[in-house]
C-alpha cells in the first residue's frame, strides 16, 4: 500500500468496533488516479452518498472526503484508490444505536500491471460454478460484504492452479441468469445491440457500466443464461480500473479481439 488515512489523519490503523469490520456495515468504491487525480471523482463520490443514503449511514462530511481524496492522489501518476465508509464504532450486536458515525478511510495502492496486458491483448473468461443470492435490497451497491466475491476469486485461482488459464470467471445467480463477472460488468453484442445483465436482485453496478450505459446507442438490460454468451459477436468487460476490455476467448468459443475493439469503436 502507498498511502492510507483514517478520517483524513494518516495511519494504517482502525479500532476494532468498527462495523465495517465487524459486520461489513459499509459501502466502498474503487478508481484510477491518473497524472494526480482521480478519474470521475464526482461520480465516485455521487455513488457512495448514494450508497451510504440507501444503508442509512450519516455523519460523513463530503467536502472532506473529497479534499482528503485529491490530496492523496496529487503524487501519483498512475495508482488504485479506494474509499471505504463504515457506519462508525458501536458496541456489541447489530443495532447501531451509540454509533460514533461514518468513519472514512481512503487508501492508494500499486495499479494492476496486468490490467495494462488486458486492454492490449483481451483477456479469457470463464464460468464459476458459484451462484450469487437473491437479494433486491443490496442489489447494485458496492457494500463491504463482499464474501461471495472472495469465494469466486478462490475458485479463479484454483482454475488457474489447475492449468486452465482463464483470467476472470462469469458468475451466474440461482435463477442462472448472467449477472456479473469476479470484479467487472459484462456486456455483449450481437448484431447491432449490445446486452448487459439486469442487476435489480443481485450484482454491482459499476460506474463504467453507468458510462456504457450511456454512451451505446442500443443496450438491451436482460435476464439471459450463459448460452447467450456462446451466441455473441463480442463481449466486453468494465470496471473503473480496467475500462473496457475485449474477451478472446470464452469456453470454446474465441473472438478476434481487434474486429471486437472495432465493433465497440463503431457504436461509441
Amino acid at each position: 500500500m502507498l498511502y492510507c488515512s483514517v478520517n483524513f489523519t494518516k495511519t494504517n490503523q482502525i479500532n476494532v468496533s468498527d462495523r465495517g469490520l465487524a459486520f461489513g456495515d459499509g459501502v466502498f468504491t474503487t478508481g484510477k488516479v491518473l497524472n494526480g487525480g482521480l478519474e470521475y471523482i464526482s461520480e465516485h463520490i455521487n455513488r457512495l452518498q448514494h450508497s451510504c443514503s440507501k444503508l442509512a449511514i450519516t455523519g460523513v462530511n463530503w467536502q472532506d472526503v473529497e479534499e482528503e481524496i485529491i490530496t492523496a492522489s496529487a503524487n501519483y501518476a498512475l495508482a488504485t484508490l479506494k474509499v471505504i465508509i463504515t457506519a462508525g464504532h458501536s458496541g456489541r450486536g447489530y443495532s447501531r444505536t451509540g454509533a460514533t458515525g461514518g468513519n472514512v478511510i481512503v487508501c492508494i495502492s500499486e495499479f494492476p500491471q496486468h490490467y495494462q496486458t488486458w486492454q492490449q491483448q483481451g483477456l479469457t473468461l470463464g464460468l464459476s460454478s458459484f451462484k450469487l443470492g437473491l437479494n433486491p435490497a443490496l442489489a447494485g451497491i458496492k457494500h463491504l460484504n463482499r464474501l461471495e466475491q472472495v469465494l469466486i476469486r478462490q475458485e479463479l485461482e484454483q482454475c488457474n492452479a489447475d492449468l486452465q488459464e482463464v483470467d476472470e470467471l462469469v458468475v451466474c445467480d440461482l435463477n442462472e441468469n448472467i449477472v456479473e463477472c469476479n470484479t467487472a460488468n459484462i456486456f455483449w453484442l450481437k448484431g447491432r445491440v449490445f446486452y448487459t445483465p439486469n442487476l435489480q436482485l443481485s450484482g454491482v453496478a459499476g460506474l463504467c457500466r453507468a458510462r456504457l450505459l450511456s454512451a451505446l446507442p442500443a443496450v438491451n438490460i436482460v435476464s439471459s443464461k450463459v448460452s447467450e454468451l456462446a451466441q455473441a459477436d463480442a463481449i466486453y468487460l468494465c470496471n473503473s480500473l480496467l475500462g473496457v476490455v475485449p474477451v478472446k476467448q470464452f469456453m470454446d468459443k474465441v473472438f478476434n479481439v481487434e474486429e471486437s475493439k472495432k465493433l465497440l469503436g463503431k457504436f461509441q
